[in-house]
């Protein structure tokens, strides 16, 4: 008994200091990176596929990723300030082989980023 009184002791010791170092208040990293992915005619592509990723850094843990709206609009936020890849695979697409990259930075001072990513059926490119 007195075994399992020091365990359950232990475990609440435990909890209460982990619980101690959180900040519910935390909103996360600052940065956003927001934008559009449209056809190759301008036309807003819904349902797209927006993946980020830190550039020239190993991916560690999921990778993040949004769907485009009826405009193909997209927002990601919570990222910290960087230099970033955003990918656009569009709905009908099969492959992550045919994406369309732009590459965005974030400053520290104002760590937003808008871009327009275009997609078609060409080679793939983009613009911001």
């Amino acid at each position: 008994m007195r075994m399992l009184y020091l365990a359950v002791l232990m475990f609440l010791s435990c909890v209460v200091s982990f619980a101690g170092k959180q900040d519910i208040n935390d909103p996360g990293e600052p940065g956003v990176i927001m934008g559009k992915v449209v056809n190759s005619d301008g036309h807003p592509v819904s349902g797209a596929r927006v993946y980020v990723r830190e550039h020239n850094r190993p991916q560690i843990g999921a990778i993040r990723y949004v769907t485009t709206g009826r405009e193909g609009e997209f927002r990601i936020a919570n990222l910290r300030p960087g230099d970033y890849d955003v990918l656009a695979v569009p709905n009908n697409s099969t492959s992550m082989l045919r994406r369309w990259t732009q590459s965005v930075h974030l400053p520290e001072d104002k760590p937003i980023g808008n871009v327009t990513i275009r997609v078609g059926l060409g080679k793939p490119s983009a613009n911001s």
